[in-house]
This record gives C-alpha cells, structure tokens and sequence, in this order.
C-alpha cells in the first residue's frame, strides 16, 4: 500500500463527498481499520461499498486508488479498480 496515495485519495474523497452521509459513514469506517494499520482493507472495504451503492468516482479518484494499491496489488484489488472503472463508464 502506498501511504501517500491513500492518505491522498481519502482527503479528496472526503472533501467532494463531504455532504453525502452514506459516503461519511463508508470514510468513518476506513478511518477505524486505517488506524490499525489496516489501510488495504480499509480501501477495498471502501471502495466495495461504494459500488455496493452505486455511488460514481472520479476518474482522478479511481487512479488514486490504483496507485496506492500499485506496489503489492491482489488479484481482489485489481479487480475491484476494473469494476470502478466499468462503473464509471456506465
């Protein structure tokens, strides 16, 4: 996991969804796992809920996401950054 695209993504998120509750509560989750050094987790759980319901991201966002899984990505993390990005073209 890179830290600096992580902490990167999450501030951006938090700052163009500052206003939609769903989105707080998925931030307030990740922020628990984070603290316990569980960033990976953290952003898929994240990002699972945000396809869960079909809540659109920028493109900019979704390649923050790909860049901070970038240095060890699983099969899982990979696939979840291609469903964003069929998401997001739909």
């Amino acid at each position: 996991m890179k830290k600096e695209a992580y902490d990167k993504f999450m501030k951006k998120i938090s700052s163009e969804f500052k206003n939609v509750d769903t989105v707080k509560q998925f931030l307030l989750d990740a922020a628990g796992l984070a603290m316990y050094g569980e960033k990976r987790v953290a952003l898929e759980n994240f990002l699972e809920n945000l396809l869960e319901n079909e809540i659109h991201i920028s493109s900019e966002l979704i390649d923050l996401a790909e860049e901070a899984f970038s240095d060890n990505p699983t099969d899982y993390d990979n696939r979840l950054i291609f469903e964003m990005k069929q998401f997001k073209l739909n």
